[in-house]
């Protein structure tokens, strides 16, 4: 299995605009209890990229999903299941996880709102990969990769909006 981190960056006119819709409701998102400090807004929504303000950054997204999964050479018809925000405040971080699931399969990627203070971190095999993103970022990965966040080490807010892709049928090609 190929198991690739994709890097690529989205456009700084939607990334300004997606900040601002975001920022218009964090006050708004929880605390989460996973094994971990974060703030995210899996309480007001399941798939925060529908909201009509985030439709710029929704396309953007499924473009580098597109550009990854030509770049592996298997296409899948899908749609994003999941996406939600999570905000790191001081020393807030991210237990490794991974984004498996009993029935179907994801490609899951995260975008950087702002820049980040403190680094993800990905175990596919000795030495880890860490990689340290800045806003306009997106990073996708299979949902099988463990990853994590390190604590924040700055008291400026790390934003970011993850999201699963679920891949629903393999395009087999023209016959």
């Amino acid at each position: 299995m190929n198991r690739e981190i994709y890097r690529g960056k989205i456009d700084d006119r939607v990334m300004d605009d997606a900040f601002k819709a975001v920022a218009s409701k964090h006050l708004d998102m929880t605390d989460q209890s996973w094994d971990c400090d974060i703030k995210t807004s899996y309480n007001l929504t399941d798939n925060i990229l529908n909201v009509k303000e985030l439709w710029p950054l929704k396309m953007s997204i499924l473009n580098h999903i597109n550009e990854y999964m030509f770049s592996k050479e298997k296409y899948f018809d899908g749609y994003i299941k999941k996406s939600w925000v999570n905000i790191y405040e001081e020393n807030f971080y991210q237990e490794y996880h991974n984004h498996k699931d009993d029935c179907v399969k994801f490609i899951c990627g995260v975008v950087y709102l702002t820049s980040s203070m403190s680094d993800i971190e990905f175990y596919i095999d000795e030495p880890r990969i860490r990689i340290s993103p800045n806003t306009g970022d997106v990073l996708l990965f299979d949902d099988d990769v463990l990853h994590r966040v390190l604590p924040n080490k700055s008291e400026n807010k790390r934003i970011s909006l993850a999201f699963n892709y679920q891949k629903c049928q393999q395009w087999r090609g023209l016959t």
